[in-house]
């Protein structure tokens, strides 16, 4: 039988809707398949990514085949091995983060290591602190500890102090009285030497010295000034402590023209009584917080105990992460008439 131009088109047609039907039967077959194993095909079918999802999933059909069977025999079920990839926090993907071991926390770090050391040339000013009596200094004015030493220098004592200072790498700043300079330069010089600060402390221990004339106070602390600068002519003298704290206004005043801040205390645990070491000790170590000014003696009597409480206080402190330093030289500009002057010669 003969086929006509229009059978044979007929077929034609027929045979390539057939192959196009088919061709999109498989195709939705295998995406429904893929999706029914929750994953995600999307782009060519061909990439290397298709090709591993599909035999990631043959090889989860050839595990569940495994246990179903294993199962139905009463053997352990076989466990597959995870497909891990690591994220960025590093726990793998598709399962929990791995469980983090308690550590402890780190201590803090104190302030006080934040604060600049005080002590030294080109060091900046302390802070405004002029809480005292009328208007003396009480305490440093940042988070470091101040020692002072008063009424030295004293050949018996003084050297046991710088000795402990040394040891325990603590600078301090010592009132000197005039008359004891005079008699001691070779002490003050050791002082300065070593690193520590100086304070004007009247030339004899005046306690009334503050209720006299500004022309008797300041005489007094210009030769005090005078005898110390003998031993030490480049020293720095920027603080003044009147004796026993018997502060005037005219006692202030004339330190602050002289270019002397005057120096009182936070903690005075009395050593000049002589109440013994343990004495001593218990009030710096109770009293002592950041920013204190402690007052101790290294002269003006038997000092033994003040020496042997500071063997303790030195480390004690030091274990409470105070940090112990010298006063800074150069504070407070001297002041004349109303007039802001210049400090004087090697002062800050």
């Amino acid at each position: 039988m003969k086929i006509g131009p229009t059978t044979r088109t007929i077929g034609l047609v027929t045979v390539i809707v057939s192959a196009i039907l088919g061709s999109s039967y498989l195709i939705g077959h295998e995406t429904h398949e893929e999706h029914a194993r929750g994953r995600s095909v999307s782009g060519d079918f061909d990439t290397d990514a298709a090709r591993g999802a599909r035999h990631r999933g043959a090889v989860d059909d050839h595990t569940a085949g495994a246990t179903a069977a294993g199962q139905a025999k009463g053997k352990p079920t076989p466990t597959p091995k995870a497909d891990i990839a690591p994220t960025q926090s590093g726990a793998p993907q598709g399962g929990p983060a791995p469980q983090r071991q308690g550590l402890p926390a780190a201590p803090p770090v104190p302030a006080v290591f934040n604060e600049q050391v005080i002590v030294g040339p080109g060091k900046p000013p302390l802070m405004p602190d002029q809480a005292g009596p009328f208007g003396s200094r009480v305490t440093t004015g940042t988070l470091q500890v101040a020692l002072t030493f008063d009424d030295g220098p004293d050949p018996k004592y003084t050297p046991q102090v710088l000795a402990l200072l040394d040891q325990f790498e603590v600078k301090a700043t010592f009132c000197l009285v005039g008359e004891m300079a005079a008699q001691y330069p070779e002490l003050v010089k050791e002082i300065v030497d070593r690193g520590h600060t100086l304070c004007n402390h009247t030339w004899n221990h005046d306690t009334t010295l503050g209720t006299k004339s500004k022309a008797a106070i300041r005489a007094d602390l210009v030769r005090t000034n005078d005898a110390i600068h003998k031993a030490v002519p480049d020293a720095k003298i920027s603080y003044f402590r009147h004796p026993g704290g018997a502060w005037t206004p005219a006692a202030v005043e004339v330190a602050k023209e002289l270019g002397m801040s005057a120096l009182h205390w936070t903690v005075d645990p009395v050593d000049w009584t002589v109440p013994g070491e343990k004495a001593i000790e218990k009030v710096v170590e109770k009293d002592t917080v950041q920013g204190s000014i402690v007052l101790m003696h290294d002269a003006g009597g038997p000092r033994d105990g003040t020496v042997a409480a500071l063997k303790k206080i030195l480390p004690d402190l030091q274990e409470k992460q105070l940090a112990l330093a010298a006063l800074p030289p150069g504070v407070d500009p001297p002041k004349l008439h109303g007039r802001d002057l210049p400090l004087h010669p090697g002062q800050d």
